[in-house]
């Protein structure tokens, strides 16, 4: 049975060091589309005051997010300098041991929901 994963969290950006976050952000993304061809969405927003930041990420399986923490493991060690906490962090399906353990060892909270029941996917970029 198909079970895709969904990771959703905000980043509070340390006071200071909003252009240091979004370019770590850019940075990701690039990452990301180059390689991580299984991941559906991958998308950072930012709100008005530049204090905070969400990521979303669709993933095919969990297994495609244990493999996206192994390949932003660098980035991720780097981005204390520029994140002062997280918050909202919600997983949607079985989470990876790695992202269990990884926010148990940082003290995060991870709300989770891994029972996946029943659903629809249609991702595609738009067309002209």
């Amino acid at each position: 049975m198909y079970e895709p994963f969904v990771y959703l969290s905000t980043y509070t950006v340390r006071p200071g060091h909003l252009d240091e976050a979004l370019e770590a952000c850019r940075e990701v993304a690039g990452l990301v589309e180059s390689r991580e061809p299984r991941m559906l969405v991958f998308q950072f927003f930012a709100d008005e005051q530049g204090r905070q930041i969400t990521v979303l990420q669709v993933h095919p399986d969990a297994e495609s997010m244990a493999n996206h923490m192994a390949l932003v493991s660098e980035h991720l060690a780097r981005s204390g300098s520029w994140i002062e906490s997280f918050s909202n962090t919600t997983v949607l399906g079985q989470p990876p041991t790695v992202l269990s353990q990884w926010y148990q060892e940082a003290g995060e909270d991870l709300t989770e929901f891994p029972r996946h029941v029943a659903g629809v996917i249609r991702v595609a970029s738009p067309v002209g």
